[in-house]
């Protein structure tokens, strides 16, 4: 996982955030992440930026099934296993999947699941009908990191993510996001070997 994000770090890096203090924030998070909740299948468009650099990345996600592309990069997730695809040093890294992450990159399932007492939250400011809250983790989970989310107010759809990422920071920022409707081809699920020859393969399970 994190030669994923290393990945996206060697084109990006952002500015530093600053909060206050707001227990409104709670309230604002618990309305997102019921809303990711209850759709079981969606799809998410997102830019990872930095100035004017823009990688543009796609992710899919059905219960606990996910896939994700960025710039070229891929990553599969059976629900149990993730494979990451890197093209530029043809390899393939698979790992169990961290239950814990709430990073969009990493583990998309739990990307806006934050009502699970893990993280206490503040709000930075409001502005064009958004606002953006700050999560921090509780000092039982403190390896989770700090994280901010900007929100509608009014629908509490995400806009954008920002994550504390080994002292840097990373941003996310959610162009779409539409439940899949209808029979979903769990396929683009899996990953096939088949379709990597020559790539190695290297399992830390």
């Amino acid at each position: 996982m994190k030669k994923f994000i290393a990945f996206i770090f060697t084109l990006l890096c952002t500015a530093n955030v600053c909060a206050q203090s707001d227990d409104s924030a709670k309230v604002l998070i618990g309305r997102l992440s019921e809303k990711i909740r209850a759709m079981e299948n969606y799809e998410v468009e997102f830019n990872v930026k930095s100035g004017d650099q823009t990688i543009k990345g796609y992710y899919a996600v059905s219960g606990e099934k996910y896939y994700i592309s960025i710039g070229d990069a891929e990553v599969y997730c059976d629900g149990s296993a993730r494979y990451e695809v890197n093209p530029q040093n043809k390899e393939v890294t698979v790992d169990a999947v961290d239950t814990k992450s709430h990073n969009i990159l990493t583990n998309p399932t739990r990307a806006f699941d934050f009502i699970d007492g893990e993280f206490t939250f503040a709000t930075v400011g409001s502005a064009d009908g958004a606002t953006t809250v700050k999560l921090t983790s509780t000092a039982e989970n403190a390896a989770l990191g700090t994280i901010f989310v900007t929100i509608d107010s009014a629908t509490a759809q995400p806009r954008s993510l920002t994550y504390d990422v080994d002292g840097d920071q990373i941003v996310v920022e959610i162009a779409s996001l539409n439940e899949m409707v209808g029979m979903v081809d769990i396929s683009m699920f899996t990953f096939d070997k088949g379709n990597y020859r020559g790539y190695e393969i290297v399992d830390f399970r």
